[in-house]
């Protein structure tokens, strides 16, 4: 795997995981530390190859203050949360950290694929 060198405060990275279905997300916090949420240690502190696990790894720039992510991600950490799917996963820290505000949009969409799929067997059992 290629290693990444070229990272902001700010920048998000993604991951696949749930066998590509979904990507898991993190924030540059600092120089090779990515502050992510996962399952089973919740929100912390990562170096780029324990975000990674062995996936490959792509940056997206948000042009973020670094100033302001870092003040946010300290906030974060004096009193991280567990992991939560629906209410604080991994896209939520990542957007409350760079955009001030939790938010999941791949929740969203799968919640509303499911909400669709529902909508459609209902639909085929009345016909």
């Amino acid at each position: 795997m290629k290693p990444i060198t070229d990272i902001r405060v700010g920048d998000i990275l993604t991951r696949p995981k749930a066998l590509g279905i979904v990507t898991h997300r993190g924030v540059v916090v600092a120089p090779n530390l990515i502050l992510q949420n996962t399952p089973h240690k919740g929100e912390h502190l990562a170096t780029i190859p324990e975000f990674s696990s062995g996936k490959p790894v792509r940056v997206h720039r948000t042009g973020a203050n670094p100033s302001i992510v870092t003040a946010r991600a300290q906030t974060v950490l004096a009193n991280p949360q567990k992991y939560d799917v629906f209410k604080n996963n991994c896209e939520h820290t990542a957007t409350k950290v760079v955009d001030g505000i939790a938010k999941s949009p791949q929740l969203g969409f799968f919640a509303i694929l499911a909400l669709a799929s529902a909508a459609l067997l209902l639909a085929s059992k009345k016909g």
